[in-house]
Order: structure tokens, then C-alpha cells, then sequence
């Protein structure tokens, strides 16, 4: 089970991103492989403010975080008091900014792999957690082939 950071989606989307076909490629592994993601719903905010931003285009923005959530295989983890204290945690353990601690938190609640470009998830969570970038999530992912994958 994976935890796809918002960076990674974005990175993913924008072909004008250094590393955009490593992450293009992993999306496009989990997708093929039906590989569960758990996420919370704050990465629907975060890919389509990024996306306007960057592509001052509201409507693909919106259309990209819509299509995101309902993606198969994906399931959305709302910010509730549990989730928020677990953040609250991590954030003032690890120095992590607050929506770097919420996908850090549901990662840990559910278990997942927490693939992230953020250098802070990549350093500060290390001892704690499993946290991969893109490249070294598809790695894993190509060293077990026919995991995951429908019959």
C-alpha cells in the first residue's frame, strides 16, 4: 500500500519537471498493477492549487485534483481529531511542515510507503517510517513483478 505525496502527483502531471517520467512511471505502475493508495483528501488541495498555479488554468487544475479522487484503488483519509493529533506529533518531533505531517500520519496509520521529492519526508522520517521517492518506489515495484497485478 502506498502514500502519494502531492509532490509526486504534480511531478507527474508537469512535463516541464526534472524527474516527471520517474514519477509518471510509478503512478502509472500503481495504476497498472491495481496497487492500493490511501492518501489524505488535503492532496486534492494541494495538486490543484499547485497546478493553477504553475498552469494559471482553474478549470484543468480542478478537473486534475477531480479526477485524482476518484481514481480506482485510491481511498481518501479526511483529517479527523485521531489523524490531526498523530500529525501534530510528527510535525513537532520531526520538524515537518503541516501538510508534510498529515500524509506522514496516514502513511503510519495505514501501514503504507510514503512516496514523497520533499527532501524533508525523505530525511526526517527515515528512522520512523518507510518513505521512498518516486525512482526508488518503482524499483521496488519492478522487483516484484505480477504483485498486485489483476487476473
Amino acid at each position: 500500500m502506498y502514500t502519494v505525496d502531492a509532490s509526486v502527483w504534480v511531478n507527474g502531471f508537469d512535463q516541464r519537471e526534472a524527474g516527471h517520467e520517474t514519477s509518471r512511471q510509478f503512478l502509472d505502475a500503481l495504476r497498472t498493477r491495481e496497487l492500493p493508495i490511501v492518501m489524505p483528501n488535503l492532496v486534492l488541495i494541494e495538486v490543484a492549487a499547485a497546478i493553477s498555479r504553475t498552469r494559471q488554468k482553474p478549470a484543468q487544475a480542478e478537473a486534475f485534483a477531480a479526477a485524482l479522487g476518484h481514481l480506482p484503488h485510491v481511498t481518501l483519509r479526511t483529517l479527523d481529531e485521531a489523524r490531526s493529533q498523530q500529525a501534530v506529533t510528527l510535525a513537532s518531533q520531526h520538524g515537518l511542515r503541516g501538510a508534510d505531517a498529515v500524509y506522514a500520519a496516514v502513511a503510519i496509520e495505514t501501514g503504507s510507503t510514503l512516496v514523497s521529492l520533499d527532501g524533508e519526508h525523505l530525511t526526517r522520517l527515515a528512522a520512523v517510517m518507510t518513505v521512498l521517492t518516486p525512482a526508488a518506489a518503482l524499483a521496488s515495484i519492478a522487483a516484484e513483478p505480477g504483485v498486485g497485478q489483476a487476473t
